[in-house]
């Protein structure tokens, strides 16, 4: 009984978790200030999508936090950027030279000095979304061509 209680309770917290990077669950938690957006900025940030002119928090409610935040500095002045993060996985297959020890089913201890392949799995970032704010307001939007 207690395994099902843990358990229940850990889906319920990942599901709040889960909710919390929503459009939908961000405006719920702002609604007073999601409230004062323009109708046409609503509809946009609703969608999860953003625009020149909007301010950090039209970007945080349609977007969330971000993954980084730059501070930039140019001869026209200084910008904040945030970056939004994705990632993907690629699969390589490398070959690994003996010799190996590994333990056998009945506990003793045996040598491979075999060549063996094994799957390598690597997790690679890659910045989808750049959003440079001026003074609070949006000044450039940078994506990623797909």
């Amino acid at each position: 009984m207690k395994t099902v209680l843990r358990f229940a309770s850990i889906v319920t917290l990942a599901a709040a978790l889960v909710g919390c990077s929503t459009p939908a669950a961000r405006i719920k938690s702002n609604q007073a200030l999601f409230d004062t957006f323009p109708p046409d900025v609503q509809e946009r940030v609703r969608e999860g999508n953003i625009d020149m002119g909007y301010t950090k928090d039209m970007v945080y409610i349609a977007k969330g936090d971000p993954d980084r935040r730059y501070a930039r500095e140019t001869a026209l002045g200084e910008t904040e950027v945030w970056a939004y993060v994705d990632t993907y996985t690629t699969t390589e297959r490398q070959r690994v030279e003996g010799p190996f020890r590994y333990r056998d089913v009945d506990g003793s201890y045996r040598t491979m000095r075999d060549t063996i392949w094994v799957d390598v799995q690597q997790r690679n970032e890659y910045e989808y979304l750049r959003v440079e704010f001026k003074n609070g307001i949006v000044v450039a939007i940078e994506r990623i061509e797909r």
